[in-house]
């Protein structure tokens, strides 16, 4: 087992108070214990940090509402380890030796793209990474953050935007971008529960939009900073509908009639 392995684990909270202590316990029961634990409470006003408080956290860190990405940022900035792991505060570990299962896998790639289950209101599923070349991962893989497990100077460069939602839409496509190996992990790494009032599921309102639209935008200068990646990133574009979503934004400004969900 490479027990010299540090993962750093990052975990923005904001009023998650009823899933932290799960989300916490999944971490602290694993069997690998080379790892660090920073949280970022973006401004909770419910039970978060008394549930936090229960756990010898390495950093717990405070914001004032940058919201995730904002909290990310400032968890890689005191990251230590080889390796990082993004975990949102109602997610958690599928099993306590997926920690230990991850640092044997590992062999000095800048990303391990992670196997996980969905939990979607109770609706139980499985997401599978397949065996691709870095272009078709450029092209379909799922660009939450949380999906990936990250060389940690891969990142250097890289953040996410700050008050936004959507955030980790394009660092996670730069960090495929910018990578020269990869591997996917064959097993289940961690289970993604969506519940109400999550980023994902909560309105998507002209703003909302729009920060969508500012993160897929920004493909359009990784296609000039990475020229090797550009048709690829622009099968990505096709693949995302970027049009139509700029002709919802605009229906919805002029009409006030939010078409969103009738075209995605």
């Amino acid at each position: 087992m490479k027990d010299k392995l540090k993962f750093s684990i990052i975990i923005p909270n904001y009023n998650k108070g009823a899933y932290v202590e799960e989300c916490l316990n999944s971490i602290f029961n694993q069997t690998y214990k080379n790892f660090e634990v920073l949280v970022i409470d973006d401004g909770s006003t419910d039970n978060s940090l008394e549930e936090i408080n229960k756990f010898q956290i390495n950093k717990l860190l405070k914001t004032e509402r940058k919201q995730a990405g904002g909290a990310r940022n400032l968890g890689l900035k005191y990251a230590t380890g080889d390796y990082i792991v993004f975990l949102d505060s109602d997610d958690y570990l599928t099993s306590d030796d997926v920690l230990e299962k991850l640092a044997d896998f590992i062999d000095d790639e800048d990303i391990i793209f992670l196997n996980y289950t969905k939990d979607k209101f109770g609706v139980v599923s499985e997401s599978i990474e397949q065996e691709e070349t870095i272009g078709q991962k450029i092209e379909t893989t799922n660009l939450g953050c949380p999906t990936k497990c990250f060389k940690r100077t891969l990142l250097d460069g890289i953040s996410f935007p700050e008050c936004k939602r959507f955030e980790d839409i394009a660092f996670t496509l730069e960090a495929v971008c910018k990578s020269k190996s990869y591997k996917c992990f064959n097993t289940s790494f961690f289970t993604y529960r969506k519940v109400q009032n999550s980023n994902f599921t909560s309105t998507m309102n002209e703003q909302a939009i729009i920060d969508m639209l500012e993160e897929q935008i920004k493909m359009y200068r990784m296609c000039m900073k990475y020229p090797e990646h550009k048709q690829y990133l622009m099968n990505r574009i096709t693949r995302d509908r970027l049009p139509v979503k700029i002709e919802v934004l605009n229906h919805f400004l002029v009409t006030g009639e939010n078409e969103y969900h009738k075209y995605f």
